[in-house]
């Protein structure tokens, strides 16, 4: 068997065929190229396994796997299973419809070096198709970005993941593949499944920042980020609530952290109430509010009533 690679990129698809060549080339142009790909199909509908297995018929780097039954299985099933495959010492996302500047993984490789974390992640730049709405990119990423680059994590410390998810997306983050394999992917809300992701790690290892924006993060005119209803987000956020108590409150109260633990159990009303507080202080009150309405149409969920 060859040596193993150093990075795996694994690359979840599911009818993004239109998409999925730009960003397989992004991976296979990678200035690292002691990687592996495992292309994760997910049970596409259109041309996403031809054109997946045509890439990899042309570079040996690059796997095609697929669920036993061929079916859409989801983002956990699908992260499972190329987690079960990775050889890789460290373990990177790719969305197939977002793309990586060609020295995305060099620059993370280096960070990691220089920090000894076990989670790596970068700056992000918005691809905004027409007609998308970037007002929730604009009052979200670039502050939890900034949060990154002043905040030197050289502890584990879950408490700021517990307020909001502080990695945006998949495709800007790696981490240890070993730690992966430990968390759990089972989570309450499977749209936020990065956000239990990076939660879990968090609470285990230290995090770095790649300062470069390395990620071109492709935002569409149908993405859930602006479309999501009052009600039905604070349902999440209540699951979301009560998944982290599950597997962090033990921890907390033997650390003494009080203010977190309390946090945890407070209405989930309150906690998203702390959210947009934070929003507010560091983005202005204002633009914040703003950005929020943009995620969240109060008013059609009112009118439901």
């Amino acid at each position: 068997m060859p040596s193993a690679p150093v990075v795996t990129v694994i690359v979840p698809s599911h009818n993004y065929a239109r998409y999925l060549p730009g960003a397989l080339r992004g991976v296979l142009g990678q200035s690292v190229e002691d990687i592996e790909i495992l292309l994760v199909e997910d049970g596409s509908t259109d041309q996403s396994l031809a054109v997946a297995r045509a890439f990899a018929a042309r570079d040996p780097r690059l796997r095609v796997l697929t669920h036993a039954d061929g079916k859409n299985h989801g983002l956990p099933a699908g992260l499972a299973l190329g987690l079960a495959e990775a050889r890789g010492r460290w373990t990177a996302f790719l969305e197939a419809d977002d793309l990586w500047h060609p020295h995305c993984l060099e620059r993370r490789l280096e960070a990691a070096e220089k920090s000894g974390a076990g989670v790596v992640c970068n700056d992000i730049a918005p691809f905004a198709m027409p007609g998308a709405d970037t007002a929730w990119f604009e009052g979200y990423v670039p502050r939890v970005m900034r949060w990154h680059a002043r905040y030197e994590r050289t502890v584990c410390d879950v408490r700021p993941f517990l307020l909001e998810n502080k990695i945006p997306t998949f495709s800007c983050a790696m981490a240890r593949t070993d730690l992966l394999r430990r968390i759990s992917l089972q989570t309450p809300v499977p749209r936020w499944l990065d956000w239990w992701v990076w939660a879990q790690l968090a609470a285990r290892v230290p995090f770095a920042f790649a300062p470069e924006k390395l990620t071109r993060w492709r935002l569409h005119p149908k993405s859930w980020h602006h479309k999501v209803e009052v009600f039905s987000y604070l349902a999440d956020f209540r699951r979301m609530g009560r998944g982290f108590r599950r597997l962090f409150a033990r921890d907390l109260a033997r650390q003494r952290q009080w203010g977190a633990l309390a946090f945890l159990w407070l209405p989930a009303t309150l906690r998203l109430a702390a959210r947009m507080a934070l929003v507010a202080r560091e983005d202005g009150l204002a633009r914040a509010l703003r950005r929020i309405s943009g995620r969240v149409d109060a008013v059609r969920s009112i009118r439901k009533l």
